[in-house]
């Protein structure tokens, strides 16, 4: 799969380096970027409902239903330095991969899956084509996304359905089945500090793992120039913190164990979003 697509690039230097700098800089200090929280509700189903249509109008490939924010940017960062790829689908090409090597290695034990922040299904999608007789359920508070991850329950006539669920205020009626997996990729990055809620709830209905590939600002250097400006990034857009340090805390309270902490060490022009923590419930 690797082979298969361009994973050239080429290192920012100099005067390109000072440029990318500054352009992110400036857009940092505009104030232009929202975010994340409850208030948002409204933004992602709009977002979600045009990745709906659009897998509608092309007869349902699956092509259409990759979010829009992934290969956006012509830079990207990789190993604390900025980048410019050789093929523009570069970041969504690593996203393939990683995604296949991430659940191929920690969902294929599972006998359900629930995704929570599911967005356009575009995960529901590849872990079907990888285990096309296990249960999927697709998790996410706007209906956009839920009504997406439905059709592909009924257009692949597959065990996959889809949910409403809100990270702010969890739906405790819901309950995994024996050796349920959670997963969420680049979706609890949107609930800030406000994760104790969610914390709290996977605690309780206790699923078999969680898997967590997000972005996570404690995991950044901040004597490093280049994570330094994803600190300020992830502070502007109020992406996740302190999750992990409270998942630690747990740890040492032995009501959790930690599988899996690593740093993915890529990302798109402003931040890493990939990042790996894999835990389960213990006591």
């Amino acid at each position: 799969m690797i082979a298969r697509y361009d994973f050239r690039y080429d290192v920012l230097t100099d005067r390109a380096l000072e440029q990318i700098i500054l352009q992110v800089l400036k857009a940092i200090d505009s104030g232009n970027f929202k975010p994340s929280g409850a208030g948002r509700r409204t933004d992602w189903e709009k977002g979600w409902q045009e990745n709906l249509d659009a897998f509608v109008a092309s007869g349902y490939d699956i092509a259409a239903l990759a979010p829009k924010y992934i290969s956006k940017y012509e830079i990207s960062r990789l190993f604390s330095r900025y980048i410019k790829p050789r093929d523009p689908m570069f970041e969504l090409n690593f996203y393939t991969v990683y995604r296949h090597y991430l659940f191929t290695t920690f969902l294929a034990c599972a006998d359900a899956i629930f995704e929570f922040g599911c967005g356009t299904g575009y995960n529901i999608a590849i872990m079907h084509q990888l285990f096309p007789h296990m249960r999927i359920m697709g998790l996410d508070w706007a209906e956009s996304s839920v009504a997406i991850a439905n059709t592909l329950g009924r257009i692949l006539n597959a065990p996959i359905s889809g949910r409403s669920f809100n990270y702010f205020r969890p739906d405790f009626d819901l309950n995994f089945p024996e050796n349920s997996l959670v997963i969420t990729l680049n979706s609890l990055e949107q609930i800030g500090q406000d994760h104790g809620a969610f914390l709290d709830f996977l605690l309780k209905k206790r699923p078999a793992l969680c898997v967590h590939a997000e972005p996570f600002v404690e995991l950044y250097d901040g004597d490093n120039l280049i994570d330094y400006l994803a600190i300020r990034y992830h502070t502007a857009r109020n992406y996740l913190a302190g999750y992990l340090p409270a998942l630690q805390k747990l740890v040492t309270e032995g009501r959790i164990e930690i599988i899996k902490i690593h740093r993915i060490p890529f990302g798109n022009l402003f931040h890493e979003g990939y990042s790996l923590v894999i835990w389960k419930v213990t006591d």
